[in-house]
């Protein structure tokens, strides 16, 4: 019953990209039949849809125009709750003590934002230094209390005017649906676009759930040893999706016959954890990063076409979070939100997976495919940079040699004093202060080189 109703959602996506083959039609646009195949690719093997060079990628996206974003989030969420499913708002983000609180907190942070203007700030002849910053997202960008997130501290930055649209527990399913985005971008024409979306869609309503198996794929597997050197290859920065058992493209094997030296500039424990992680991830999980890439890609498409010239000149910034830790541990100030543990561990512990250590290994591995996938869709466009934090709170608790899970709030917020190590590392790309040019910047490496990196 599931896989046919993913088929039937599925055949209903492709339907809508393919939309009236009169209209911008390209020689290369599939037939029915090719349509018919790639959905079938789709299903059998969801991550050949990663790579930016991936044929049904691009394929994908030939015919984006005629997606309606509303139509698509519907889709999206339709793979969770049902294929005629009609949500319109499915985040608290401005419901109950959490709306208010979001709506407090995006009251202060507006009337700072006004008083920088006000003073002059977009005065470039005398200030050619400021730059005005339009952040939207989760919160990671937006909690209101008890922690001072990456918003909080790029505020502070003098030649910086952040207008911050981020709300606590929103999806980018919703940020996409609403629009507003759209309207503030028009409004404010900012130099710098950041956003933070992704956690919630995965983590909310128990969703975690969904993307694991309780009986993990055998450790000695081809599929597994494969996607071993997958990670190893990704860690050295080389452009190559992810490959199955009974298939791995060209770009994989061009480096094949180097991985003894590849294996040696990365973390083997590291590595060996995501890979023990990706023994109990499903494909759902990469039918939905499919969805979530394409939404992200919507989004960006969108915006360019308010204004095409200058979109150009606009920094875009989008980052994929930290390796996380499943804990039902209460600091102060969780019950805000949720009860530690909802997000993570009690949906790994509902599907049988109770070992603190394989709960540990299976969120690495999704945020390393998450944050793979993030660097992969930002290759499409020159303006796009990627925030890399994975591992950046444990370094920083190795470095000060403090016990493992001592610099994070909850499961899924690091503390304040790690934020404003992050939101460092955000005002150096802003303002241009690496001695190299980086697309993906790796935080662990910029704290650790400075403007040397």
């Amino acid at each position: 019953m599931i896989p046919f109703l993913y088929k039937t959602l599925l055949l209903f996506l492709f339907f809508l990209l393919i939309g009236n083959k009169s209209i911008g039609q390209k020689n290369d646009v599939p037939k029915n039949e090719d349509v018919f195949q790639l959905l079938d690719s789709l299903w059998e093997n969801p991550t050949s849809f990663f790579n930016i060079n991936d044929t049904n990628w691009r394929m994908l996206c030939q015919n984006l125009d005629n997606v309606d974003i509303d139509n698509l989030n519907n889709i999206s969420q339709s793979i969770f709750y049902g294929k005629d499913a009609k949500i319109e708002n499915f985040t608290d983000a401005s419901e109950g003590t959490l709306g208010k609180m979001n709506e407090k907190s995006h009251k202060k942070k507006t009337k700072i934002f006004s008083k920088k203007i006000r003073n002059g700030f977009r005065d470039y002849k005398k200030y050619p230094n400021n730059k005005v910053v339009l952040m939207e997202g989760d919160s990671w960008f937006e909690y209101p209390i008890f922690l001072r997130d990456i918003t909080d501290n790029l505020m502070m930055h003098e030649n910086l005017a952040v207008f911050s649209m981020a709300s606590a527990g929103d999806w980018v399913s919703n940020m996409i649906a609403n629009h507003q985005y759209q309207f503030e971008y028009q409004k404010l024409k900012p130099d710098v676009f950041i956003i933070s979306g992704g956690g919630n869609d995965i983590l909310g309503d128990n969703r975690l759930a969904s993307f694991v198996n309780s009986q993990p794929i055998d450790s000695k597997s081809e599929f597994l040893n494969n996607y071993k050197n997958y990670v190893v290859l990704r860690y050295n920065s080389k452009p190559v999706p992810m490959c199955n058992a009974s298939y791995c493209p060209a770009e994989y094997h061009t480096y094949k016959d180097n991985m003894t030296e590849l294996n040696n500039n990365v973390d083997s424990l590291m590595v060996k954890q995501i890979v023990n992680g990706r023994r109990y991830i499903n494909k759902s999980y990469y039918r939905w990063l499919v969805s979530l890439k394409l939404e992200y890609k919507v989004l960006f498409e969108s915006i360019k076409k308010l204004d095409e010239e200058r979109f150009n000149s606009l920094m875009i910034i989008t980052q994929g979070y930290d390796y996380s830790i499943p804990s039902f541990k209460e600091k102060f100030g969780k019950s805000m939100f949720t009860k530690n543990g909802e997000w993570m561990k009690e949906p790994l512990m509902l599907k049988g997976i109770i070992n603190q250590q394989t709960q540990e290994d299976i969120v690495m591995t999704i945020i390393f495919d998450f944050n793979e996938m993030m660097i992969e869709l930002g290759k499409e466009f020159d303006n796009i940079y990627h925030m890399d934090i994975r591992g950046f709170t444990q370094y920083l608790e190795k470095r000060d040699n403090k016990k493992k899970g001592k610099y994070w709030h909850d499961e899924i917020h690091p503390k304040s004093k790690v934020y404003k190590k992050i939101s460092n590392s955000y005002e150096a790309l802003i303002f241009n202060k690496f001695k190299n040019p980086h697309k993906v910047v790796n935080v662990i490496e910029y704290h650790k080189l400075g403007d040397n990196y």
